[in-house]
């Protein structure tokens, strides 16, 4: 039918086509492949730019909600403080009310609560000359109950009104007069001296004041030229009181 050379021709073509084909499969396969990866970068690109978008988004709300929540703390802690501070104002004017009404209970004659014990007594150990209305210090202190007695001025101030007892101890130096009163709020209550010729002698006086708290009582000397006596082993000019009742 055919001869040998028609068939060898039909084999050569048909073995050229096949290997044609064969060529041309992984080209189309490839331009395939890199469509498709393409294709997946873009869509996966595009979904974290989104999630980028909504992390952002997340981000920015939780900031808003924490600087609410942190606006909202700062406004109560500072409500707080202004409790604080007006319990700390109604805690001192309840302590001061306390106080007053204590000193009111403490100055009611009979009260249970008036148990004010004040009293001191102070002396001197040096002596010296003084004119007249010159104020006389005591600074050694034996006893201050209440610290109302003043060392470096020599005043007395009540701490609380009542009826108080004092009493001063002068001695003069010897052909010196020593002449001294007792003085409340510059009214003199109580006068004594000292003198015996060219002797050295003492003298006390004492006497009974109301005095209201914030007075002032003090020794004074009453003569234009004394001279005070005082040594350490047995002459102390002293100043004492004691408060009898309030």
């Amino acid at each position: 039918m055919f001869g040998y050379s028609s068939v060898s021709a039909v084999v050569f073509v048909t073995a050229l086509f096949c290997s044609q084909a064969i060529e041309d499969q992984p080209t189309f396969s490839k331009f395939k492949y890199d469509k498709q990866m393409l294709e997946t970068m873009v869509r996966m690109e595009a979904k974290i730019s989104q999630w980028d978008k909504e992390r952002k988004t997340f981000e920015e709300n939780v900031l808003a909600i924490l600087e609410h929540r942190r606006e909202e703390m700062q406004e109560k802690f500072l409500k707080q403080d202004e409790k604080l501070e007006n319990m700390s104002e109604d805690y001192k004017d309840i302590r001061a009310d306390l106080k007053n009404m204590t000193l009111q209970m403490e100055n009611i004659p009979g009260s249970s609560m008036s148990t004010t014990k004040i009293a001191f007594h102070a002396y001197t150990k040096s002596g010296g000359s003084y004119t007249k209305n010159q104020l006389l210090i005591f600074p050694y202190v034996l006893i201050n109950m209440g610290e109302g007695y003043d060392k470096s001025t020599g005043f007395f101030t009540a701490p609380v009104t009542g009826l108080y007892l004092f009493s001063a101890h002068i001695c003069n130096a010897s052909s010196h007069y020593m002449i001294i009163s007792i003085i409340h709020e510059e009214v003199v209550i109580a006068k004594t001296d000292a003198f015996e010729g060219d002797q050295t002698t003492c003298s006390s006086v004492s006497a009974p004041v109301l005095v209201k708290m914030g007075g002032k009582v003090s020794i004074m000397s009453s003569y234009g030229s004394c001279k005070l006596y005082a040594d350490y082993d047995f002459r102390w000019p002293s100043f004492a009181g004691v408060l009898l009742h309030v």
